[in-house]
């Protein structure tokens, strides 16, 4: 088995950035336990290296001509095992080691084909880099996975920089990199792209949330849009109030409006969504955003359908914490092989990771800096593994907010 290379650093000068990365992955390419030539290159860089992403992946490309596709996004926060760029400028990269008909990148200029639509390749997963501002993004996404054998999406939507930097995504092939008038290909804003890959390149991916459940699920009697109004047939404000155990006092709704901010909505299929008291990956965890007197209404930031349970929660950093060590120990032990090897002892078979994580985690929940990505690495191991902060965060077809989501490639 061999390891995927990564590099990363964090300095304000693009090439210096990619110097840096370059010296680290050539180390580790002359190493004989990491992979000698991978041919797919994953990119994550700070808004602020945006504007250079071309030059800068052409300096990449030139000093790696055996990687034939990059693909990536920009993004308000950078992740490499064990560090959390979420300020200033990063750069993070990892090669994956695969055949070249095992995967496909994908773009809204080359859209993946539905399964039989491409001879001899059949997406089975795919990763997933999304602009924010997409209306429209949960049918895409739905659409997507219907081009995928397992229906499995994992990725992130990212956002733009606080300075207006308009973020990028990255799908192109190197040849494109070089062609002459390359500037419209590969290197764009908005819509989705990102990487499928066949059955051959075996991966596990599962999700964090670090959400306590306030109670049971409540069903969504009646909703318009993004509004319920109605929950087990009473006003859903007045079993919002009751739930949190709050009273009005007059007109005075700020000690309303003050435990409505911590309260968040997890929207699942009926019955569904919660086991053992935590939540499950069908829970789509939704911000409250909004009270409504007059029609007893509670906002929430996204649309939601009457028939759905909608569980309220909150977010506490014990339960964050060990939910992602759980997370990490479950996708290590799955990839372990069933026997021991010949040693006597079974030897780890993940060659990388990649994790996505939400802005509202990271230091702010888990008790500092690099603490989310240190607690990860306690669980799964020192593994290569690179990520981004994500505005929000996709698994399956689902959009979540808050989440951690991990994807582990074995061998």
């Amino acid at each position: 088995m061999s390891l995927f290379p990564v590099g990363h650093a964090s300095h304000s000068d693009w090439r210096a950035a990619a110097d840096a990365v370059l010296l680290q992955l050539r180390s580790q390419m002359a190493d004989p336990g990491h992979a000698q030539r991978p041919r797919l290159g994953l990119v994550y860089l700070s808004h602020a290296h945006a504007a250079h992403a071309r030059p800068l992946l052409q300096h990449l490309a030139r000093a790696l001509p055996h990687v034939a596709d990059w693909a990536g996004c920009s993004a308000g926060g950078v992740l490499a095992m064990p560090h959390e760029y979420l300020s200033g400028s990063a750069l993070a990269v990892m090669l994956l080691d695969v055949p070249a008909a095992h995967y496909r990148l994908y773009s809204g200029l080359a859209p993946l084909h539905a399964p039989g639509g491409e001879a001899g390749f059949t997406a089975h997963s795919a990763l997933v880099h999304a602009g924010g501002g997409q209306p429209e993004l949960a049918e895409l996404l739905y659409e997507l996975s219907e081009r995928t054998e397992s229906g499995l999406l994992f990725g992130g939507v990212g956002d733009d920089g606080d300075d207006g930097v308009e973020g990028v995504q990255i799908a192109c092939r190197t040849e494109d990199l070089h062609a002459q008038h390359a500037d419209a290909r590969g290197i764009f804003s908005g819509g989705f792209s990102g990487v499928a890959f066949g059955a051959g390149v075996p991966c596990i991916t599962g999700m964090a949330q670090g959400c306590v459940p306030l109670g049971e699920g409540l069903e969504i009697t009646e909703a318009r849009g993004a509004l319920v109004t109605g929950l087990n047939g009473d006003p859903a404000l007045q079993r919002l109030l009751q739930l949190l155990g709050v009273e009005l006092e007059g007109s005075d709704w700020q000690p309303a409006l003050t435990t409505v901010r911590s309260t968040l909505a997890a929207i699942a299929p009926p019955g569904r969504g919660m086991a053992h008291g935590v939540l499950t990956e069908e829970a789509q965890v939704l911000t409250l955003v909004g009270l409504d007197p007059l029609r007893q209404g509670v906002a929430l930031s996204s649309a939601v359908e009457a028939g759905h349970s909608v569980i309220f929660c909150r977010r506490q950093a014990q339960v964050a914490r060990q939910e992602l060590l759980q997370l990490g120990a479950a996708l290590r032990d799955a990839a372990e092989p069933e026997e021991a090897a010949p040693e006597g002892e079974a030897q780890p078979r993940i060659r990388g990771a990649i994790y996505i994580s939400c802005r509202g985690r990271g230091g702010g929940l888990f008790g500092g800096p690099d603490a989310e990505l240190r607690t990860l690495r306690h669980a799964l191991g020192d593994v290569p593994l690179i990520g981004f902060v994500a505005e929000a965060e996709i698994m399956d077809a689902r959009l979540h907010r808050f989440a951690g989501v991990l994807t582990v490639f074995t061998a």
